[in-house]
């Protein structure tokens, strides 16, 4: 991967019959540093500032691996914890062979593969694997519940085809799959090194399929087009409960692509004789950690340091053991380096860059760090989603911490009012963001309503409301959406709510995210008991505990109410409840 960036020319492209940067467009705009187009239906586009690219016909996985001739003795990951590691070469080798495998054993194109493991070395490996035998990829957190494991499998079940997990969490997966996945499906176990009892009849290990994989011939070329769905995390969306998000090769490669040229000559400025280093401690399974680091830093050939979980100890190990080059985080992680006594200034000698995302951070946030650590290392956040790949904006300056900044190369934005649904183009002014471009997904997974209310010819709705300032700069300042934010992480109030429900002395539950300075978000739940009913606040947080995972558990607090506030048509207020905090 190139890391100049290139001086290419702006190419017309048609999305759903919406044509941009034509002869049809003209400026309508005068805001300083920002360019304002018509559209066709009179739509107020906003464009990227970084000039667009052509963007590349290929797989991911061609993406990934296109100049590992180049580095295959390197090491390209390396577990935190074990200190087990693969070359570049031995990398892509046990790719080629775990692919084979797969293959032998019934999986083919179009088939999805649930891939439920924790950041370990084998797990880019694996999921570059089901690409290049021809699956999709489904991705779900490796540390679920077993009913949140069921639920989401179940979405997937009709096209379900085998599940590759690790010995440490086997026996949740393995019960949660047991309804959705057939007895001859192959069930496949990574060896991460923990100690585990499991025991499955016709249980497959990773290795031995990469053995396998060795005799076997090698695979004719993928009929896949990259247009064609290869992935399917999973988001909430604006609202409700998870869906799968369709991504295609196009979409994954777009905005690595994308990101590369509207980032890549700030972050990314190793020269032939080093190699960057990256802790990876954002989950691979969300399109993050997943898309924007994990696979944009091993197409650049950058040595990836895997941790299963974020733990104090572990993470300041392995900044203690390596000279890191750069930091992908979540506020949480940074706002633990700000506070802890274990974090130390020369953790952070070699390091270039800070790149928030997943939630927003303040100016004071990244002002303490910088203080803390005496430096001037830049520090900036993004915004994305995952119909997004995820990448839309990044702030570059350095300098504007709470901003989003623009858009990032080939992407465009609109800003929608609320109530007339009419563009905004006007500095300080609301809307709800909407963006446009070669990395939106192509849509919901078996599901066509949400896929409607979700894209309009071609435009994500975010369900976020934002603004943008007199420099095109964005800021995200409230959302639609119902959903709570924990530590990065999407937590959908009805989720929860239908869990309260199931509880003996509720009548009815709301639950809306409260403020927390370390996780952003915490879930609050409003109840309402049944008549003659009583419990308390720290029953019906207990009551949730083992049900949901951590991070989705009451830890914003109980309270109750006479009744919960609905609408006419039955919709929760949660308006009343947050103005009543």
């Amino acid at each position: 991967m190139t890391l100049k960036i290139m001086k290419c020319l702006i190419r017309s492209f048609t999305r759903d019959g919406t044509k941009f940067f034509n002869s049809t467009v003209r400026c309508v705009s005068s805001v300083p540093k920002m360019k304002v187009v018509q559209g066709m239906n009179g739509e107020q586009i906003i464009q990227s500032p970084y000039e667009n690219v052509p963007l590349p016909n290929i797989t991911l996985p061609e993406y990934v691996w296109k100049n590992v001739n180049s580095y295959s003795n390197n090491v390209a990951l390396e577990c935190g914890l074990t200190g087990r590691r693969y070359t570049y070469g031995e990398a892509r080798d046990n790719c080629n062979y775990i692919a084979r495998s797969l293959s032998k054993l019934g999986i083919k194109n179009g088939d999805i593969v649930a891939l439920i493991l924790p950041n370990l070395p084998e797990t880019p490996i694996a999921f570059l694997a089901c690409l290049e035998a021809g699956a999709i990829v489904t991705t779900a957190n490796p540390y679920y519940t077993v009913d949140e494991l069921s639920k989401q499998l179940s979405v997937v079940s009709k096209k379900l085809s085998a599940v590759i997990t690790s010995t440490e969490i086997a026996s949740t997966v393995a019960t949660a799959a047991k309804s959705v996945l057939s007895d001859n499906c192959p069930f496949i176990v990574v060896d991460d090194g923990i100690q585990s009892s499991f025991v499955k009849p016709n249980a497959l290990n990773f290795n031995d399929l990469i053995e396998m994989g060795k005799t076997l011939p090698q695979l004719p070329s993928s009929s896949r087009s990259p247009k064609e769905v290869s992935i399917i995390p999973f988001s909430s969306g604006t609202t409700g409960l998870p869906k799968g998000v369709m991504l295609s090769d196009e979409n994954l490669v777009s905005n690595l692509e994308m990101l590369l040229n509207t980032a890549g000559g700030e972050f990314f400025t190793k020269t032939d004789e080093e190699q960057d280093v990256f802790p990876i401690v954002l989950p691979m399974f969300h399109i993050f950690g997943m898309n924007c680091v994990t696979f944009s830093r091993l197409a650049d050939g950058a040595k990836l340091v895997t941790l299963p979980k974020f733990t104090p100890e572990s993470y300041i190990s392995t900044l203690e053991k390596n000279k890191v080059t750069g930091l992908f985080l979540v506020p949480p992680i940074l706002l633990f380096l700000t506070s802890s006594t274990l974090a130390k200034k020369h953790h952070l000698d070699h390091v270039k860059f800070v790149f928030s995302g997943a939630a927003p951070l303040s100016d004071t946030d990244f002002e303490r760090f910088m203080e803390k650590f005496e430096t001037s290392i830049k520090c900036c956040q993004g915004y994305g989603l995952t119909e997004s790949s995820p990448a839309a904006f990044i702030e570059m300056s350095g300098k504007k911490y709470a901003s989003i900044g623009k858009p990032v190369s080939n992407c465009q934005a609109r800003l929608v009012d609320i109530e007339t649904k009419k563009d905004i183009s006007k500095p300080h002014k609301s809307g709800e963001l909407w963006i446009s471009g070669p990395h939106i997904m192509k849509g919901y997974f078996d599901n066509v309503e949400a896929t409607k209310e979700t894209l309009e010819n071609g435009w994500l709705k975010t369900g976020d409301v934002a603004y943008f300032d007199e420099d095109g700069d964005f800021f995200i300042s409230d959302r639609i959406k119902e959903l709570i934010k924990v530590k990065g992480f999407q937590v959908a109030p009805a989720e929860l709510e239908g869990i309260l429900r199931t509880h003996p002395c509720i009548a009815e539950a709301a639950v809306i995210g409260v403020k927390d300075a370390k996780a952003g978000e915490l879930p609050k739940a409003f109840v309402q008991l049944k008549k003659d009913k009583e419990t308390s606040e720290e029953e019906i947080q207990n009551f949730m505990k083992g049900k949901v995972s951590e991070y989705k558990e009451l830890r914003g607090g109980v309270t109750f109410l006479k009744e919960v506030p609905k609408s006419s048509t039955g919709k929760i207020l949660r308006s009343k409840l947050k103005n009543n905090l």
